[in-house]
């Protein structure tokens, strides 16, 4: 009997003693849940105020993704209480994503020779497409999607012939 209680009074005293990073991971992890089976989540400290680090996740349609996430103070709220954010990584898949998008509608109108996104930031992606129109000759389109505010990590695009009005987006 007394060996239980020393044993549950050290787990209490472990579970007391966890980090910040490790109550803010707890709290993510429950409410990424929803969007999908989170699959690891790491946080570190970037200043006394904010932390930094990202999540994998595995959505329900079998998708698996990086969110990068972020972590501020909110001292009105408590010491250690913190605002965050998690938004999906612009990484290869997302990419493709993009340019698949940006593919399917341009060729509604003509030929689509190529389409190359890359990374500009973490809210950002610029390139360009190659295309052409009924026997035309082939003209560049030069293309940006932006990051739609809030955290749901849907983008939209658009792309320009150089010194015309916008060509289209999502």
């Amino acid at each position: 009997m007394k060996r239980t209680a020393i044993y549950l009074g050290c787990a209490l005293a472990l579970a007391g003693c966890s980090s910040e990073e490790d109550r803010l991971e707890n709290a993510m992890r429950e409410t990424l849940a929803e969007k999908g089976n989170v699959q690891e989540i790491e946080m570190t400290k970037a200043s006394e105020d904010r932390l930094t680090g990202f999540a994998r996740i595995r959505q329900p349609n079998g998708r698996e993704g990086r969110l990068n996430c972020t972590a501020d103070r909110d001292a009105s709220k408590g010491a250690s209480y913190f605002n965050w954010r998690c938004v999906p990584a612009i990484d290869d898949a997302l990419l493709r994503e993009i340019e698949a998008s940006i593919r399917a509608d341009i060729s509604q109108r003509g030929t689509v020779d190529q389409v190359q996104m890359q990374k500009r930031d973490e809210d950002n992606m610029t390139g360009f497409v190659l295309a052409r129109d009924a026997g035309g000759p082939q003209i560049r389109l030069e293309c940006t999607a932006t990051r739609e505010s809030g955290d749901a990590g849907n983008f939209n695009w658009r792309c320009d012939p150089p010194g015309q009005a916008p060509a289209g987006g999502q």
